[in-house]
C-alpha cells in the first residue's frame, strides 16, 4: 500500500509491504539514482513473504517531495523516524538494510536510537560521505556538467532524461546537498565501539569503499565483513549474492538480553 508522510520540510512517499511474523524491516537506498524502486523486486517483495518490509523514497529521491534542505544526517535520521511512526512502528525495534547513503543514514540511526534497531545491514557504506561520495560530485557546477554527470553515470533517454536532469538540477542547484554531504564526518570511533547490536557488512571487492568496511568491521563490536566480487553498486551489479547474505543474516534469531539479576 502507497502512503504519503510528512516530515519536517517534506513529503516522501512509502510502500509497505506483507505483515509475516517476522521483525520488521526498513531498506534505504542510495543518493541520487537511488528510490525504493531500487529494493522493491529483488528484494523487499521475496523478503515480505516472512516479515513486513517498510520502503520509502528519500527526500529529493523518487516521488517525494525536492526540498531545499534537509539532507543531513540527522535530518534523515529524523525522517526515518518518522516513516517508522507512520507505519505503526513507533515503539517496535526493526532490522535496517542500507546502501550507499542510506548505509549512512541507517548507521547514523542505529547510533542515535540503539533500541530502536535489532540488527543493521550496512551495504557499501561509504564513510564518510565527505571523502567517498562528495568528489564525484564537485564537478557538477553547471547544467552542463550536470547533463555530462547523468549522460556518465545514469544513463537514460527522452523524456526520462529529461525528468532525472530536472530533478537533479534542483538538487545539486537548489538545495544544500552537496554542503550537507560535504559536512559527512566519520561517526566517532567511540561512539561505533559502543553499539552493541548485530551488524553485517556488505562490500564490494572493487569498490572504491572498501577501506572504510574495514574500519566498521574493526571498530563495530558484534560486525561480520562480507565480500562480493563487484564493485559499489551491489544491489544492482549482484542481487543473488546479496541476497543470500541478506536471507542467511536476517534469518538468524537474535538472542534476547538475560536482566542483569538473572545473573546475579
Amino acid at each position: 500500500m502507497h502512503h504519503t508522510i510528512a516530515v519536517n520540510g517534506a513529503q516522501l512517499s512509502s510502500l509497505a509491504l506483507g505483515a509475516g511474523d517476522g521483525t520488521p524491516l526498513v531498506m534505504l537506498h542510495g543518493l541520487i539514482s537511488g528510490n525504493m524502486a531500487s529494493w522493491y523486486s529483488a528484494y523487499a517483495t521475496p523478503l515480505a513473504r516472512a516479515r513486513r518490509v517498510l520502503l520509502y523514497d528519500q527526500r529529493g529521491h523518487g516521488d517525494s517531495s525536492l526540498p531545499s534542505g534537509g539532507f543531513d544526517l540527522d535530518a534523515q535520521a529524523a525522517d526515518l523516524l518518522a516513516v517508522l511512526a507512520h507505519h505503526g512502528h513507533a515503539d517496535t525495534a526493526v532490522d535496517i538494510v542500507g546502501h550507499s547513503m542510506g548505509a549512512l543514514i541507517a548507521l547514523h540511526f542505529a547510533l542515535r536510537h540503539p533500541r530502536r534497531v535489532q540488527r543493521l545491514v550496512l551495504v557499501d557504506a561509504p564513510m564518510p560521505a565527505r571523502d567517498h561520495v562528495a568528489p564525484s560530485l564537485l564537478g557538477v557546477t553547471s547544467p552542463e556538467a550536470l547533463a555530462a554527470y547523468v549522460d556518465a553515470e545514469l544513463p537514460a533517454s527522452g523524456r526520462r532524461r529529461e525528468r532525472l536532469l530536472k530533478r537533479l538540477s534542483a538538487l545539486f542547484f537548489g538545495s544544500t546537498l552537496m554542503q550537507d554531504v560535504l559536512a559527512m564526518n566519520a561517526e566517532p570511533d567511540a561512539a561505533l565501539a559502543a553499539l552493541d547490536l548485530p551488524v553485517l557488512l556488505v562490500y564490494g571487492r572493487r569498490s572504491p569503499c572498501l577501506a572504510a568496511g574495514h574500519r566498521l568491521q574493526r571498530l563495530l563490536p558484534r560486525a561480520q565483513l562480507e565480500l562480493i566480487d563487484c564493485g559499489h553498486y551491489i544491489p544492482e551489479e549482484a542481487p543473488a549474492a546479496l541476497r543470500a547474505q541478506l536471507d542467511a543474516f536476517l534469518s538468524v534469531a537474535v538472542p534476547t538480553a538475560v536482566p542483569a539479576e538473572a545473573l546475579a
